[in-house]
C-alpha cells in the first residue's frame, strides 16, 4: 500500500536520535513462543510458583521504563469464565491472577489453579513482551497521548482479556474434573502451560491490524488534518468516556472481522482449498496432513509444530464453516 512507503518516509525523516521507546528492532508482532518441555519430575506445585515468579519478573523488566499514557492505569475486569472480578496492574493484560487462583482452586483444586495461573502468566508475559516492542518501533515519535495510540492500547486490552478467557476456559475442558499428576499427566500438563501459544496467533493479528489502522489514522491526519467534531470536544482529555464507547465497540468489532477474515484465507489457502469447498472434502485433506505430521508417526523434530499450525488453521475453518452454516 502506498500509505505504508510514506509513512516510513515521515518515520525517517521525524525520528527523534534519542528516545526511551526507540529501542526496539524492525520486527513483526508474530510471537515466537518457547515450549514447555522438562521431566515429570519438574512440574511440582513448587516448580510451577517458581516459574510464574519468573513471568511476572520478566514483565516487570518489561514496564519499568515504559511512558505510559496519562489516562491510563490499573484496572479490574469481570472474568465471566469463572465469574470474579479480577486486578490487572499493566497494559495490555498484566496480573498476578490472586483472584482467579482463589476461585480455580476452590473448584478444581491448589495444583489444577496453580496450573493454570502459570498459563496465564506466561502468556502475559509473551503479549506484554511483544506489545511494548513494536509499539515502541512503530509509534517512536509520536506523542503516546494521542487518541489513535490511546485506541491500541483499549483494543489490544479487550483482545488480551478475551484471549485470557478463551485459555482458562480450555484449561477447564482439558483438566476434565480429574486430579491431576506430574507423573502420570505430565504432556497434559505441558499442553495447558502452553494454551497461550495458540491464542498469540489471533493476538498478533489483531494487534498487526490495529496497527495498520493507526499507522493509515496518523497518515490521514498528516494529509488532511484532525478531525474538527466539537460534540466530541471532551474525548481529547477522557478517551475512555462513556459518549465514546459505543464508537469503540463498533471499531472493535469491525477490526475483529477484518482479522477473522485474513485468518480464513490464510487456513483455506493452507489446505490448498477454496472457501466454496464443502466440509467433507476439508476433512479428507485434514486427516491426510494429520497422518504425515502428527509427532507419533513423524520423527522429524519440525512435525510438531507443523502439526500445530495444522490444527490451529483446522480450529479457523470449522469456525468459518459454523458462520456461515456450510455443513
Amino acid at each position: 500500500m502506498g500509505w505504508k512507503r510514506e509513512f516510513k518516509k515521515m518515520q525517517k525523516e521525524t525520528k527523534k536520535a534519542s528516545n526511551l521507546f526507540d529501542n526496539s528492532e524492525d520486527i513483526s508482532s508474530l510471537i515466537l513462543w518457547e515450549r514447555a518441555m522438562s521431566s515429570a519430575s519438574h512440574w511440582k506445585v513448587d516448580n510451577l510458583v517458581i516459574d510464574i515468579s519468573k513471568f511476572n519478573g520478566l514483565i516487570q523488566e518489561i514496564i519499568i521504563n515504559q511512558i505510559m499514557p496519562d489516562n491510563i492505569s490499573a484496572y479490574s475486569w469481570n472474568l465471566g469464565s469463572i465469574s470474579i472480578v479480577e486486578k490487572f496492574y499493566a497494559y495490555p493484560m498484566a496480573s498476578y491472577f490472586k483472584e482467579t487462583y482463589n476461585s480455580i482452586s476452590n473448584r478444581l483444586g491448589v495444583y489444577e489453579a496453580t496450573l493454570i495461573v502459570l498459563s496465564c502468566s506466561k502468556f502475559s508475559y509473551y503479549i506484554t513482551k511483544k506489545f511494548w516492542k513494536l509499539f515502541n518501533y512503530t509509534f517512536a515519535n509520536k506523542n503516546i497521548n494521542e487518541i489513535p495510540l490511546l485506541r491500541v492500547f483499549e483494543v489490544m486490552q479487550r483482545t488480551s482479556l478475551e484471549a485470557l478467557e478463551g485459555i482458562i476456559e480450555k484449561s477447564f475442558l482439558l483438566i476434565d474434573k480429574r486430579k491431576l499428576d506430574p507423573y502420570k499427566h505430565h504432556l497434559l500438563i505441558e499442553e495447558i502451560i502452553d494454551l497461550g501459544d495458540d491464542f498469540t496467533y489471533h493476538w498478533s493479528r489483531m494487534y498487526d491490524q490495529v496497527i495498520d489502522l493507526t499507522v493509515e489514522t496518523f497518515i490521514f491526519q498528516s494529509k488532511y488534518g484532525k478531525p474538527n467534531n466539537p460534540s466530541k470536544s471532551t474525548v481529547e482529555s477522557d478517551f475512555f468516556s462513556v459518549e465514546d464507547e459505543d464508537d469503540f465497540d463498533d471499531f472493535f468489532e469491525k477490526t475483529k472481522t477484518l482479522v477473522f477474515n485474513d485468518e480464513v484465507n490464510d487456513a483455506f489457502n493452507y489446505f490448498g482449498i477454496s472457501k466454496i469447498a464443502k466440509p467433507d472434502e476439508f476433512k479428507k485433506i485434514y486427516r491426510k496432513m494429520a497422518k504425515q505430521f502428527h509427532p507419533d508417526l513423524n520423527s522429524d523434530q519440525s512435525s510438531a509444530t507443523e502439526m500445530k499450525k495444522i490444527n490451529l488453521f483446522k480450529e479457523i475453518v470449522e469456525k468459518y464453516y459454523e458462520k456461515y452454516e456450510i455443513f
